[in-house]
């Protein structure tokens, strides 16, 4: 599981940067998907596990740079 973590946070950091939404701090669910190239079910997992995200007058929120230092501790 920690290798399919780390192949997708790789595949996440190459992705940012060619994302036209990278200048954009928060994003919504389906930014966030796009960004990291992983489905909503994926990233409602996460947010299960602990993934750091706000919900504000039910919109979810996600910090890019909070995701990816959530997302760091799967790295080997």
């Amino acid at each position: 599981m920690l290798a399919r973590y780390d192949s997708m946070l790789q595949k996440a950091i190459e992705k940012a940067f060619e994302d036209q939404e990278l200048y954009k701090p928060m994003l919504r669910m389906a930014g966030l998907c796009r960004w990291l190239d992983v489905s909503t079910t994926t990233v409602v997992k996460w947010q299960r596990e602990g993934m750091p995200h706000m919900v504000i007058d039910g919109v979810t929120l996600y910090d890019k740079h909070k995701v990816a230092q959530w997302l760091q501790q799967y790295e080997r």
